[in-house]
């Protein structure tokens, strides 16, 4: 049997309690907090020599020019950029954004951060309030199903005809983003959409308070100060609930190994 050396990289806390959750009598797992790979990590693979490396959802800030000690390694994979995935390209890789079960069971759990992140940030209730959240994937989809459950008023507004369309048939007010005939002048307003598309031209329809739920860097295409709340909200699974994530991010890299 393969005498297994997983490092576990990332500062997310779901990461943290994912290291303890995969150590077993055949696997020696270590885990180090840190959101970039630098000389320091570069160094603890030259020592460690792990046979798997699960990398976190955000990717790791590169300041090496080569990463050391990883060319018979299994990485497990977040998001990449294009350089890493220049620098993976002859390992074998994973990524476990692109299994559904995780991604549903993730979304959920962000969707249940933001109405934690709500109620601590607003101080007020989910009942009657007007919600327009950007995007209809899964996260979207998650979050309006709570909120609607809890009272809410929701509006849709999506780039995508079938989005669009989707969200009509679930029984949501939609509206085409380009279409320009939407705009908040009231309620909550939240981003699901992972790119930048809030330009100049869109300032107008945007309120002064923005949540985003996409990735970093978010959503934004002009400087926060325009904005007079700017709430970036990343990894919410890890914040509030990191075991929970860990167990969800446990049973996919295990599936995996299974296959």
């Amino acid at each position: 049997m393969e005498n297994e050396k997983w490092l576990v990289i990332g500062e997310d806390l779901r990461l943290k309690e994912l290291a303890t959750m995969l150590r077993s009598p055949s696997r020696t797992v270590f885990y180090k907090r840190t959101s970039v790979w630098n000389e320091e990590l570069n160094k603890l693979v030259l020592e460690f020599q792990p046979n798997r490396i699960i990398l976190p959802i955000l990717p790791l800030k590169i300041e090496v020019e080569q990463l050391y000690g990883i060319s018979q390694v299994k990485f497990y994979t977040g998001r990449l950029t294009m350089h890493w995935k220049q620098l993976l390209e002859k390992n074998e890789t994973n990524c476990y954004l692109q299994q559904e079960s995780f991604i549903w069971q993730n979304a959920r759990l962000t969707a249940e951060g933001f109405i934690a992140t709500f109620y601590g940030l607003e101080q007020k209730c989910i009942y009657g309030q007007n919600f327009t959240i950007a995007g209809f994937g899964r996260t979207a989809k998650m979050l309006a199903s709570l909120l609607v459950k809890m009272g809410a008023n929701v509006h849709i507004i999506a780039r995508s005809v079938v989005q669009v369309s989707e969200a009509k048939a679930y029984g949501y007010k939609a509206t085409n983003l380009d279409d320009r005939l939407w705009s908040i002048n009231d309620g909550i307003f939240i981003n699901t959409i992972p790119a930048k598309w809030i330009t100049e031209s869109f300032q107008d329809h945007v309120p002064a308070v923005l949540y985003d739920l996409a990735s970093e860097p978010g959503c934004l295409d002009i400087d926060t100060e325009q904005l007079q709340t700017y709430v970036l909200l990343p990894s919410l699974p890890g914040k509030y609930f990191a075991h929970d994530a860990a167990t969800i991010l446990c049973k996919a890299i295990e599936e995996e190994e299974n296959c």
